[in-house]
């Protein structure tokens, strides 16, 4: 038992030292291990609660999930000076770098709930306000979600979207002096966003 547990330190120290320690590569240079990433600001959107009934609910969650497939990738890079909007629909000021690439329409394969194709895609345009907000980020949406409520989003940052105005849409430039990355990580409950140094 002793020995077992004499080997099992002896490669917990081995692996520590491999992460932690500084080694010499091929040509005799010194490698350092990986920086930690600078995170700027990380929420999550609940896909289970997103409206009381179980079928709107559901409606909700496909189009966000759809809306993020439409944007193809599970991350983004904003330069500075960069520009995300929502949808390609924009302000004459706001020339966007990224959009979701989408118009958020039924043809597009969005669900509809109470006659509205893409119901629910202003929780994801939301669940950006407010991270990007919080990264200290540039955010401009001129139309606020106050008819509903966005669940788990504070009211200030509920943003409502509509692809045939360039009112509402979400502009997010990155004011800062290095690039910035979007990294979204979805399950079948929730999409997380988190915005870090790139």
């Amino acid at each position: 038992m002793a020995n077992n547990m004499k080997e099992q330190i002896i490669a917990l120290a081995t692996l520590i030292s491999t992460v932690l320690i500084p080694v010499s590569s091929a040509v005799g240079e010194i490698v350092s291990p990986l920086p930690e990433v600078q995170v700027l600001a990380e929420h999550e959107l609940d896909l289970t609660n997103r409206l009381p009934e179980e079928y709107g609910n559901e409606v909700f969650a496909y189009n966000i999930l759809l809306a993020l497939e439409y944007l193809g990738a599970d991350n983004f890079v904003l330069q500075p000076g960069e520009v995300f909007a929502f949808h390609s629909n924009s302000l004459p000021e706001f020339v966007p770098s990224v959009t979701m690439n989408s118009r958020f329409f039924m043809e597009e394969g969005y669900k509809s709930l109470a006659g509205l194709g893409g119901n629910g895609v202003c929780h994801l345009a939301s669940l950006l306000n407010w991270t990007a907000s919080n990264a200290g980020l540039e955010v401009t949406a001129l139309a606020n979600h106050s008819f509903a409520p966005v669940p788990g989003v504070p009211k200030e940052f509920g943003t409502s979207i509509r692809s045939q105005s360039k009112n509402q849409n979400l502009y997010i430039k990155n004011n800062l002096e290095a690039p910035v990355k979007f990294e979204f990580k979805v399950d079948g409950e929730s999409v997380v966003l988190r915005i870090v140094i790139s």
